[in-house]
């Protein structure tokens, strides 16, 4: 079902492998795969290469042995910090971050220092009310709830005007209607602009309806399996990947959430 090929793909996987430093067996071995442009959705059960898979398609982690090319251009040819954030605006699921100034000063200065080619005088207005950010201007990023530091960073990602967006577990501390209104936001930008837009999410739910694409991991280290949305997150795929009942996996997903949080707080506490 891998249907997107390497001349319409935004990101290309050549026979990549990688293991992390003291690993014993690698994440990704000989890795072939071309990631559309559009909304790709990467899901899948935890420790299956999700996250690795963003950091590599964005350049944050380099290959032991293959290739990665997004948008035609190497990862490794990206060697400075300007340069891949210019090509992959990155969500990591933790962020912390050590500054004086007020949100609403960051998004000013990430805004003016991005790369959208045409700026639009009401476009920080316009992401401030989406993303219910309205009472954060004041506020220093620490001194946010995860909630709210996550739309921040959303907002973030929307402003500087990368080619392409990259999330893993964005919005896992916002609220229901939150989630949808974030997605839906970042879809229609996504096709308005044309920006290819990778995230990985525990809600498959939410993938069904906001995502064109599903990249789909297995324990066992099979190719992810990549297709429209709708079929790859079939019942069938889904018992094969996750090895669990599909109609059981809504309550898993919830206390994986959960978890999320709770160590969330624990950190920063």
């Amino acid at each position: 079902m891998n249907k997107s090929s390497s001349t319409d793909a935004a990101v290309v996987f050549s026979s990549v492998s990688y293991t992390y430093p003291d690993a014993e067996a690698p994440v990704f071995s000989d890795l072939t795969l071309s990631l559309p442009h559009g909304i790709v959705s990467f899901v899948g059960r935890n420790a299956t290469g999700k996250s690795t898979a963003l950091l590599l398609a964005s350049g944050r982690l380099l290959p032991d042995s293959g290739r990665v090319t997004i948008l035609d251009t190497t990862t490794d040819a990206l060697v400075d910090e300007a340069d891949r954030n210019r090509y992959a605006s990155f969500i990591y699921q933790n962020m912390e971050f050590d500054t004086e100034d007020p949100v609403g000063e960051l998004f000013e200065f990430v805004y003016e220092h991005g790369h959208h080619e045409r700026k639009k005088s009401d476009f920080i207005d316009e992401l401030v009310k989406v993303f219910e950010l309205e009472e954060s201007l004041g506020r220093r990023l620490q001194n946010l709830s995860k909630g709210e530091t996550q739309r921040a960073i959303l907002v973030f990602s929307l402003l500087y005007g990368s080619k392409t967006i990259m999330m893993d577990e964005p919005i896992f501390a916002l609220e229901d209607h939150q989630k949808r209104k974030a997605l839906e936001y970042v879809s229609d930008f996504a096709h308005r602009n044309h920006v290819p837009v990778y995230y990985s999410l525990h809600e498959l739910d939410l993938s069904r309806r906001y995502a064109d694409y599903a990249l789909l991991f297995y324990k066992d280290q099979r190719t992810p399996l990549l297709g429209p949305t709708e079929e790859v997150l079939s019942v069938e795929y889904i018992e094969d990947a996750y090895r669990y009942p599909a109609a059981m996996l809504h309550k898993r997903e919830f206390l994986f959430r959960r978890r999320l949080l709770r160590r969330e707080e624990s950190s920063s506490g």
